[in-house]
């Protein structure tokens, strides 16, 4: 079941509308039509595992892309730039000569059109929203539509499709930080974290792909099998002071088949999440840049406070040929999936 309620107003005036999803099994989530923006995820013993803030102007102001929709482009791009039929395209910048998550007004600012369908007596809701050509340096009018739906097998099943009129670079993904154990209260390091690949993307010290691809194995990087996230940081410490930010390459049968990307675990609580996605890349990030920054309840969240699990192509993309190509054609239709399955193991 799915219920709307009003959530405030943007600065600019627009009605922002909250969505109530809940399930026979006692799960419920909240999200904004803002940014698409995942505000609670509750469990059955009324635990909240989501970061987020109470009100809109907060969820305006924040630099941090708080649970919410990341387009056209996910992670980085140098000189924000992208490169089509060997053209580069000069696109907004960001983040110093970087583009980062879409530049200054990604999807994530803007709020989204939503309408509740039901569907073989199942509630959906169908988001939808038009990026002009040219917004942020992107050639191509982008029309995009994502759903969502809060299964009664505890899985939140969003999908993705988008087309263009201009040959454009689409690469979507969700930046929803999780903290299975108390919501954001106290750090996630005791966390076992399992992901599904033996590889990863090597950066630069600009956080951008260098284009190689080393195995996970005998690194503080490896969670071929679940580990507590400070005993590996233990590892390598003076490399992870800040944490993980790193592209893990998803092993695969299919290319397009949705699997299992990663595995998260609260030993105390046994509050379980697994991410399954359709996109070859798992971004796992542990929240390093949060500082002293207030979100619900007064709650006040700090580095590894939360972690998130971003199912992406891989950054930079049309740089490094041998990455799978985020290029959108317009005889073409961008079709992914994602899905969150919640449990207590």
């Amino acid at each position: 079941m799915i219920t709307q309620e009003d959530f405030g107003t943007t600065q600019s005036g627009s009605n922002v509308q909250k969505f109530i999803f809940s399930n026979n099994n006692g799960y419920s989530i909240h999200l904004l039509s803002y940014g698409l923006s995942i505000q609670k995820i509750i469990y059955p013993d009324n635990q909240d595992i989501a970061l987020g803030f109470d009100t809109i102007s907060e969820y305006e102001t924040d630099p941090y892309y708080i649970g919410k929709i990341i387009g056209r482009n996910a992670n980085r791009l140098s000189n924000g730039s992208i490169l089509i039929n060997q053209k580069e395209i000069q696109l907004s910048q960001n983040e110093n000569n970087k583009q980062l998550h879409g530049g200054h007004h990604g999807f994530d600012t803007k709020n989204w059109n939503c309408e509740i369908i039901n569907f073989e007596d199942k509630d959906v809701l169908i988001a939808t929203y038009t990026s002009k050509d040219l917004e942020e340096g992107y050639p191509g009018e982008l029309k995009v539509t994502v759903s969502f739906e809060l299964t009664n097998k505890n899985t939140l099943e969003m999908s993705y499709t988008a087309t263009t009129s201009k040959t454009t670079v689409v690469n979507l993904t969700r930046h929803d930080y999780f903290n299975l154990k108390d919501g954001g209260i106290s750090d996630i390091k005791d966390h076992l974290i399992k992901i599904n690949a033996d590889q990863y993307t090597v950066n630069n010290t600009e956080n951008l792909p260098t284009g190689e691809i080393k195995t996970t194995k005998d690194t503080a990087l490896h969670f071929n099998t679940a580990t507590k996230i400070n005993e590996n940081i233990a590892k390598d410490p003076d490399n992870l002071i800040m944490g993980y930010d790193h592209n893990y390459i998803i092993k695969k049968n299919n290319n397009n088949e949705v699997s299992l990307a990663g595995t998260a675990i609260d030993p105390n609580s046994k509050r379980q999440l697994e991410v399954y996605s359709s996109q070859p890349g798992l971004q796992f990030y542990t929240a390093a840049y949060l500082n002293q920054v207030k979100g619900k309840n007064n709650i006040i969240y700090n580095g590894f406070h939360g972690f998130c699990f971003e199912g992406q192509h891989f950054p930079d993309a049309t740089k490094h040929k041998h990455f799978d190509s985020t290029i959108l054609r317009p005889q073409q239709t961008y079709t992914q999936k994602l899905i969150y399955k919640f449990s207590t193991k």
